[in-house]
Protein backbone atom coordinates (compact mmCIF):
# COMPACT_ATOMS: atom_id res chain seq x y z
CA UNK A 1 0.00 0.00 0.00
CA UNK A 2 1.48 3.43 -1.07
CA UNK A 3 1.31 6.38 1.58
CA UNK A 4 0.05 9.55 -0.05
CA UNK A 5 1.99 12.39 1.32
CA UNK A 6 -0.28 14.32 4.05
CA UNK A 7 -1.31 17.93 2.95
CA UNK A 8 1.47 21.08 3.49
CA UNK A 9 -0.11 23.25 5.50
CA UNK A 10 -0.53 26.75 4.84
CA UNK A 11 2.48 29.51 4.45
CA UNK A 12 3.35 32.13 6.56
CA UNK A 13 3.43 35.22 5.24
CA UNK A 14 6.83 37.05 5.63
CA UNK A 15 5.47 39.79 7.17
CA UNK A 16 4.26 37.68 9.68
CA UNK A 17 7.40 35.71 9.98
CA UNK A 18 9.49 39.14 10.06
CA UNK A 19 7.71 39.89 12.97
CA UNK A 20 8.10 36.59 15.00
CA UNK A 21 11.97 36.95 13.86
CA UNK A 22 12.07 40.38 15.38
CA UNK A 23 10.40 39.21 18.96
CA UNK A 24 12.65 36.52 19.05
CA UNK A 25 15.80 38.93 18.20
CA UNK A 26 14.21 41.77 20.70
CA UNK A 27 14.48 39.11 23.29
CA UNK A 28 17.92 37.71 22.49
CA UNK A 29 19.43 41.68 22.13
CA UNK A 30 17.94 42.30 25.75
CA UNK A 31 19.94 39.42 27.62
CA UNK A 32 23.07 40.01 25.87
CA UNK A 33 22.69 43.49 26.63
CA UNK A 34 22.82 42.42 30.06
CA UNK A 35 26.44 40.91 29.82
CA UNK A 36 27.86 43.37 27.15
CA UNK A 37 31.59 44.22 28.13
CA UNK A 38 33.32 43.46 25.33
CA UNK A 39 31.88 42.09 21.49
CA UNK A 40 33.07 38.72 22.30
CA UNK A 41 30.89 38.62 25.44
CA UNK A 42 28.16 40.10 23.74
CA UNK A 43 28.46 37.74 20.88
CA UNK A 44 28.33 34.68 23.25
CA UNK A 45 25.38 36.23 25.09
CA UNK A 46 22.91 36.54 22.11
CA UNK A 47 23.92 33.61 20.65
CA UNK A 48 23.25 31.25 23.67
CA UNK A 49 20.07 33.33 23.84
CA UNK A 50 19.46 32.78 20.40
CA UNK A 51 20.05 29.29 20.69
CA UNK A 52 17.54 28.99 23.65
CA UNK A 53 15.06 30.78 22.39
CA UNK A 54 15.19 29.57 18.83
CA UNK A 55 16.48 26.10 19.44
CA UNK A 56 15.73 24.72 22.55
CA UNK A 57 12.52 26.38 23.15
CA UNK A 58 11.34 24.78 19.52
CA UNK A 59 12.15 21.72 20.49
CA UNK A 60 10.24 22.11 24.04
CA UNK A 61 7.03 23.41 22.42
CA UNK A 62 6.54 21.92 19.60
CA UNK A 63 8.45 24.10 16.82
CA UNK A 64 8.12 27.21 18.44
CA UNK A 65 9.94 29.99 19.87
CA UNK A 66 8.73 32.81 21.52
CA UNK A 67 8.12 34.98 18.68
CA UNK A 68 6.37 31.84 16.15
CA UNK A 69 3.80 31.08 19.18
CA UNK A 70 3.02 34.91 19.82
CA UNK A 71 1.88 34.64 16.24
CA UNK A 72 0.79 31.07 15.15
CA UNK A 73 3.66 29.60 13.56
CA UNK A 74 5.46 26.49 13.96
CA UNK A 75 9.20 25.41 11.73
CA UNK A 76 8.92 22.45 10.20
CA UNK A 77 10.85 19.81 8.25
CA UNK A 78 10.28 20.12 4.24
CA UNK A 79 10.08 16.94 3.29
CA UNK A 80 8.03 15.08 6.21
CA UNK A 81 5.90 17.94 7.98
CA UNK A 82 7.44 17.20 11.03
CA UNK A 83 9.73 19.03 14.16
CA UNK A 84 13.43 19.28 13.00
CA UNK A 85 15.54 17.24 14.80
CA UNK A 86 17.53 19.43 17.25
CA UNK A 87 20.97 19.61 15.05
CA UNK A 88 19.00 21.00 12.28
CA UNK A 89 17.14 23.10 13.98
CA UNK A 90 20.95 24.47 15.33
CA UNK A 91 22.09 24.36 12.61
CA UNK A 92 19.80 26.62 11.00
CA UNK A 93 19.29 29.53 13.77
CA UNK A 94 23.30 29.44 14.15
CA UNK A 95 22.89 30.73 10.40
CA UNK A 96 20.28 33.53 11.32
CA UNK A 97 21.38 33.92 14.65
CA UNK A 98 25.41 35.17 13.38
CA UNK A 99 23.60 37.24 10.42
CA UNK A 100 21.13 38.70 13.26
CA UNK A 101 24.10 39.72 15.22
CA UNK A 102 26.46 40.91 12.68
CA UNK A 103 23.00 43.10 11.64
CA UNK A 104 22.97 44.16 15.32
CA UNK A 105 26.62 45.07 15.91
CA UNK A 106 26.60 46.76 12.65
CA UNK A 107 23.53 49.06 14.10
CA UNK A 108 24.65 49.67 17.63
CA UNK A 109 28.52 50.92 16.29
CA UNK A 110 26.56 53.35 13.65
CA UNK A 111 27.57 56.70 13.91
CA UNK A 112 28.18 59.52 11.00
CA UNK A 113 31.66 58.95 10.35
CA UNK A 114 32.09 55.15 10.62
CA UNK A 115 28.62 54.58 7.93
CA UNK A 116 30.95 51.25 6.64
CA UNK A 117 29.46 49.19 9.72
CA UNK A 118 26.23 49.35 7.62
CA UNK A 119 27.87 46.84 5.50
CA UNK A 120 27.55 44.36 8.42
CA UNK A 121 23.40 44.01 7.68
CA UNK A 122 24.58 42.73 4.29
CA UNK A 123 24.42 38.99 5.83
CA UNK A 124 21.11 39.77 7.46
CA UNK A 125 19.47 41.04 3.76
CA UNK A 126 21.35 38.42 1.95
CA UNK A 127 19.80 35.30 4.30
CA UNK A 128 16.18 37.07 4.26
CA UNK A 129 16.10 38.53 1.27
CA UNK A 130 16.28 34.90 -0.33
CA UNK A 131 12.73 34.59 0.81
CA UNK A 132 11.42 37.71 -0.54
CA UNK A 133 12.60 37.19 -4.09
CA UNK A 134 11.45 33.67 -3.92
CA UNK A 135 7.59 33.69 -5.08
CA UNK A 136 6.70 29.78 -4.70
CA UNK A 137 8.82 28.28 -1.23
CA UNK A 138 9.88 32.07 0.30
CA UNK A 139 12.46 30.14 2.10
CA UNK A 140 15.26 32.10 3.53
CA UNK A 141 19.18 30.59 3.09
CA UNK A 142 18.61 29.19 6.94
CA UNK A 143 15.88 27.76 6.21
CA UNK A 144 17.52 25.84 2.63
CA UNK A 145 20.47 24.67 4.59
CA UNK A 146 18.17 23.07 6.72
CA UNK A 147 14.91 22.01 4.81
CA UNK A 148 12.91 23.57 6.88
CA UNK A 149 10.15 25.74 6.26
CA UNK A 150 7.59 27.48 8.26
CA UNK A 151 4.09 27.53 8.12
CA UNK A 152 0.67 28.38 10.38
CA UNK A 153 -0.80 26.92 13.06
CA UNK A 154 -4.37 27.15 15.51
CA UNK A 155 -1.20 26.63 18.73
CA UNK A 156 -0.05 30.02 19.85
CA UNK A 157 -0.96 33.46 21.28
CA UNK A 158 -2.27 34.95 18.15
CA UNK A 159 -0.83 38.11 18.71
CA UNK A 160 -1.18 40.06 14.84
CA UNK A 161 -5.01 39.41 15.41
CA UNK A 162 -5.23 40.69 18.95
CA UNK A 163 -3.56 44.04 18.04
CA UNK A 164 -5.50 43.91 15.67
CA UNK A 165 -8.54 44.30 17.73
CA UNK A 166 -6.97 46.39 19.78
CA UNK A 167 -6.31 48.85 17.20
CA UNK A 168 -10.19 49.08 16.33
CA UNK A 169 -11.75 49.50 19.72
CA UNK A 170 -8.68 52.33 19.80
CA UNK A 171 -10.32 53.85 16.29
CA UNK A 172 -14.26 53.60 17.74
CA UNK A 173 -13.00 54.90 21.22
CA UNK A 174 -10.99 57.87 19.35
CA UNK A 175 -13.93 58.47 16.66
CA UNK A 176 -16.83 58.83 19.58
CA UNK A 177 -14.42 61.10 22.08
CA UNK A 178 -13.17 63.04 19.02
CA UNK A 179 -14.65 66.42 19.12
CA UNK A 180 -17.08 67.30 15.61
CA UNK A 181 -14.89 69.56 14.24
CA UNK A 182 -12.51 66.29 13.50
CA UNK A 183 -15.17 64.22 12.41
CA UNK A 184 -16.54 64.19 8.79
CA UNK A 185 -20.12 65.67 10.22
CA UNK A 186 -19.09 69.02 10.54
CA UNK A 187 -21.98 71.60 11.31
CA UNK A 188 -21.83 74.13 8.27
CA UNK A 189 -19.95 77.59 8.87
CA UNK A 190 -21.05 80.33 10.19
CA UNK A 191 -21.01 83.25 8.24
CA UNK A 192 -17.73 85.86 9.09
CA UNK A 193 -19.17 89.12 10.91
CA UNK A 194 -16.75 91.67 9.25
CA UNK A 195 -17.95 94.08 12.07
CA UNK A 196 -15.13 93.33 14.14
Amino acid sequence: MTRLPSPRPPKVPLWRRGCAFAIDFAGAWLFSSLLAGNWFSWLVGFMLAWLGLRVVAANLNRGQSLGRWALDMVVLEEDSNRIPLSIDLAKREAIAGLAAFFALLGLSSLDTKNAFYLLLVLPLVADLGLAWFESEEQQAFHDRVARTTIVGTRRGYSLDLKVKKWWRIAQKTWQQQAPERFRGDRPPRRKRDDRY
